[in-house]
C-alpha cells in the first residue's frame, strides 16, 4: 500500500516537472500573425548558410541572430551585405562548390519593388542552391509599410513555397503587421528589438522545417 501511494504522488508531481523543463528553443517565442504563437521548436543544427542583405546584416549586428542559432546547435556563415538583390546572391553562390544543407536567405527589397526578373532570380538562386547541397532553404520574404510594395515578390516567393518542397516562406509579414513598433520610418529597415524579433523568427523558422 505505502508503494502504491508513493506512485500516485510522483504521477500527480511528474507532468509539473515535464512543463517546466525547457531546453534552449523549445517554446514559440513570437506571435505567428493570426493572434496565436508558433508551433514548439524542434531544433536540430548543424553547418548553416544565411545569405541576404540590410535586413539580414541588422539581425546579425543587432538582433543577435548568431548567438540564437548557436543555442540550437547551429554552425552559423553568414553573408550579407547592404543593398544586395537575388541577382547578387546567384553570383555568389556560383562562386561556391557547395554550401551546407540549410540556408536561410533574406532577399527581395533591393533593388526596389519592382518585380521584373524577380521570378527568374528566385529560380537561379534556389538552383544554384539545390546543385551545391542545399536541401532546405528558409527565405524571409521582403515586408513594407506600404502592402503593395512587394506584394508581387510575396506572391512569387508563395507560389514557389507551394511548387517546391525545398523552400519554406515563413510569413513574416504577419509579425509586423501585428508589431509596426518594430519597423523604422522609412517603412522598411527595423529597430533593435525588431532585429532581435526577426532573429528569434529565423531561429524558430528553421526548427520547423524537416
Amino acid at each position: 500500500m505505502r508503494r502504491a501511494s508513493l506512485l500516485v504522488v510522483l504521477l500527480l508531481f511528474a507532468p509539473a516537472a515535464c512543463r517546466n523543463d525547457r531546453e534552449p528553443g523549445a517554446t514559440p517565442v513570437i506571435p505567428d500573425g493570426n493572434g496565436g504563437t508558433t508551433g514548439a521548436r524542434g531544433p536540430h543544427g548543424g553547418p548553416l548558410l544565411a545569405i541576404g542583405d540590410s535586413i539580414l546584416l541588422g539581425a546579425s549586428e543587432h538582433g543577435d541572430l548568431a548567438n540564437d542559432l548557436t543555442l540550437d546547435g547551429w554552425e552559423l556563415e553568414t553573408i550579407a551585405e547592404s543593398g544586395r538583390s537575388t541577382s547578387w546572391a546567384v553570383g555568389v553562390i556560383e562562386q561556391r562548390t557547395s554550401v551546407p544543407r540549410y540556408v536561410v536567405v533574406v532577399l527581395g527589397s533591393n533593388p526596389g519593388h519592382s518585380s521584373v526578373g524577380f521570378a527568374e532570380d528566385v529560380q537561379a538562386l534556389r538552383n544554384a542552391l539545390v546543385d551545391r547541397g542545399a536541401r532546405r532553404i528558409v527565405w524571409i520574404p521582403p515586408h513594407h509599410t506600404d502592402p503593395e510594395r512587394y506584394a508581387e515578390k510575396i506572391r512569387i516567393l508563395t507560389e514557389d513555397d507551394a511548387a517546391d518542397g525545398r523552400l519554406y516562406v515563413p510569413d513574416w509579414g504577419s509579425v509586423l503587421d501585428a508589431s509596426p513598433e518594430y519597423i523604422v520610418s522609412d517603412g522598411l529597415h527595423l529597430t533593435e528589438t525588431g532585429y532581435h524579433a526577426l532573429a528569434e523568427y529565423i531561429r524558430d523558422a528553421l526548427a520547423r522545417v524537416g
